[in-house]
């Protein structure tokens, strides 16, 4: 129902002014929850027991009411209360003018505000009045103002829809309701709104930050329970050969740690299911991933083959965000894939036309069976003979639109062979990115969830400092050093052209001036305007260590492995956020030498996000301080994320989130 005049009792302004803030229904003004409950429960008729530190409710009478204009014609309205000692207080108001019509001299009134001295005088700017009631309201909701109308104005409004807040559909399901012992929706806002009691509210409040975070997983689990348990779509089930993954255990040059195996044992036991897999693997840099990755590839091909002796195809899609990287993981799998005789190939946007041809029509003929590119790969009329596994690695780069985007068009690849069984690939989405597992269970509530979290044995922590203005001497000292024992060293910044509101750095000033602080050593430019090809020699000329210092923007974040190179300068280190910093630390200490990163800041102190990154290398602890200090929205981007805006729910309340989960993953097993 659209909001009127009449409803509200108000003019054809102020429904304007809703309308641009938003608010153009019943519903859309009813949803505007308080954001905090104020208790004048306590009131006093003694001015001398005011307390300076918080609001209070003082009753008294209207000595004096007047009004004048100031020097900037603003209109001045002023108000002398005596209490019942006949001490004074001052109160003051800017363009209230309807105060003039509302009370008079003598008028006995409760005001509510916080009191302060001044001049010997006792006074209160801008406090809320009202005529005494005997049975006045003593827990008053406090709303925030919505495009310049205040949330007082808003307060008394609420009342005049209270007949409509009853006809708010259920979004829960009656057996849930009952198992929690909640009030239906209806009530629970009701009592957000005009509360019974402090308790009462903040019951209510409890229900509604559980129904937030109910709405919100419920569509992420429904999607996978649908997956596995419906009829539409099925998956190639493959039997886990523990023999097999010893033997390619064996064979790698490293031990796994005891995650990395506990992980390819979940995701294993996923693909034996006929549907789909769809599980999540985070791992902080440096922990294995794309080992994991390559084995369960190497595993699923080898056991395909040996099941299907007259269909020995089975294909796999392995996913970059960017050509470098893409290009990074074809070159490392190259041993790894030739000793089991699988065959690979590269598919990127740099290809020339006829290359790309060629390998689309060999992953068409079955001639490929692992295939290394970028989503684009996807995107693109690509046809596969038999595609049964599908890996994204830094999946939440492409962002839940993005992602969703993503795997139906995974699901929907045309597989020559498989066209008239409906089969579409399991699929493991992977991220460097460590997140809180509270934020992880409700942004990726459609897929199961593997952590890695233990670093292989030997691994050297990287040493990190906060680095002022006043040691930069001492740092260029050490890295030069470094440089000329053969090390080499990557220098961020955080813009690509000059910023006249941010004294930060960009890339291409630091450039120069690293040629000028170190002419006697190659120093390198990458930003992401420059074009694939040219970022691609770069990295490989640093890579090759014709390049001894890179200055880069972010474009580094994500992609080069380096072993030699051992410092990571961050120029503005305070303009990132940790996650940010961490992914950045996490490109060096890939090889046998100590590693190291600087974190260059021009404020004379260092901020917590700051002292974080020092004290630990833990991308898991630094994901949690990060939420802690930034909040989700902001670390990880409402849009980009697909978190929603929630009223009451905290979504670093890892009980509340899984106990949600839990209930809704229980609701539809019962269906």
């Amino acid at each position: 129902m659209k909001l009127t005049k009449s409803l509200l009792h108000t003019t054809d302004a102020y429904i304007k002014k809703l309308n641009g803030g938003g608010i153009e229904t019943v519903n859309d003004f009813i949803s505007m929850y308080p954001r905090d409950l104020e208790d004048k429960s306590q009131i006093t008729s003694i001015f001398a027991n005011a307390n300076v530190k918080e609001k209070q409710s003082f009753v008294a009478k209207i000595e004096l009411l007047t009004s004048e204009r100031t020097r900037n014609n603003k209109l001045l309205i002023k108000c002398v209360l005596i209490d019942e000692n006949d001490s004074y207080m001052e109160l003051v108001w800017f363009n209230r003018k309807f105060l003039l019509q509302q009370y008079h001299s003598g008028d006995r009134v409760v005001v509510y505000g916080q009191p302060k001295y001044e001049y010997g005088k006792l006074s209160m700017n801008n406090a809320e009045i009202e005529h005494y009631k005997e049975n006045r309201q003593e827990l008053a909701p406090v709303y925030s103002d919505v495009n310049y109308i205040s949330g007082v104005w808003i307060g008394k409004k609420m009342a005049l829809l209270k007949k409509y807040i009853s006809l708010l559909p259920e979004n829960i399901d009656a057996k849930i309701l009952a198992k929690k012992e909640f009030r239906s929706f209806a009530d629970s806002v009701y009592a957000i709104h005009f509360p019974k009691s402090k308790s009462d509210w903040e019951q209510a409040k409890t229900e509604l930050a559980y129904r937030e975070l109910f709405t919100f997983q419920k569509r992420g689990i429904e999607k996978k329970y649908n997956l596995q348990h419906g009829s539409t779509h099925s998956a190639h089930s493959l039997r886990l050969d523990a023999d097999l993954m010893k033997k390619l255990i064996g064979e790698l040059p490293f031990f796994l740690t005891d995650k990395q195996k506990i992980v390819l044992f979940q995701i294993l036991k996923d693909m034996e299911n006929p549907y789909p897999m769809s599980r999540m693997l985070q791992g902080d840099v440096g922990t294995g991933k794309t080992v994991v990755a390559l084995l369960v590839t190497i595993h699923s091909i080898l056991t395909w083959r040996e099941k299907n002796p007259e269909n020995p195809i089975f294909q796999v899609v392995f996913m970059a965000p960017t050509e470098i990287l893409a290009r990074q993981h074809f070159a490392d799998a190259q041993d790894f894939l030739m000793k089991y005789q699988i065959s690979s190939d590269l598919l990127v946007g740099s290809l020339t036309a006829k290359n790309k041809k060629l390998t689309q029509e060999r992953l068409k003929n079955g001639e490929v069976e692992i295939v290394f590119g970028t989503h684009a790969l996807v995107q693109d009329a690509v046809g596969f003979q038999n595609l049964g596994f599908a890996i994204i690695d830094e999946q939440h780069r492409f962002g839940v639109k993005q992602r969703e985007i993503l795997e139906k068009n995974i699901s929907q690849i045309e597989n020559s062979v498989e066209k008239e069984k409906n089969i579409i690939p399991h699929i493991l989405n992977m991220t460097a990115t460590p997140i809180p597992r509270s934020l992880a269970l409700t942004l990726y509530g459609d897929q199961d969830i593997s952590v890695l979290d233990e670093y292989p044995a030997g691994r050297k922590e990287i040493h990190t400092k906060v680095v002022q203005e006043y040691q930069r001497p001492e740092v260029y000292k050490w890295i030069t050093e470094s440089v000329e024992q053969g090390r080499q060293v990557y220098w961020i910044s955080p813009l690509v052209e000059e910023s006249e509101t941010l004294d930060v750095a960009s890339a291409t000033q630091m450039f120069e001036q690293l040629e000028m602080i170190f002419p006697q050593f190659s120093v390198g430019l990458i930003h992401g305007k420059m074009k694939a090809k040219e970022k691609d020699q770069i990295m490989q000329d640093f890579y090759d260590g014709k390049i001894q210092i890179l200055s880069s923007t972010s474009v580094v974040e994500v992609g080069v492995n380096n072993p030699n190179a051992t410092i990571m300068c961050i120029e503005g280190s305070e303009r990132f956020g940790l996650s940010q910093l961490h992914q950045f630390r996490g490109r060096v200490g890939r090889g046998e030498h100590q590693s190291y990163c600087y974190l260059f800041t021009t404020k004379e102190y260092k901020t917590d996000r700051l002292k974080a990154m020092e004290q630990t290398n833990d991308g898991f602890i630094l994901a949690n301080k990060d939420l802690e200090l930034r909040g989700p929205g902001e670390v990880y981007g409402v849009r980009q994320s697909g978190l929603p805006d929630l009223h009451f729910a905290d979504i670093r309340d890892v009980a509340m989130v899984s106990e949600v989960r839990a209930d809704i993953e229980e609701s539809l097993k019962g269906e």
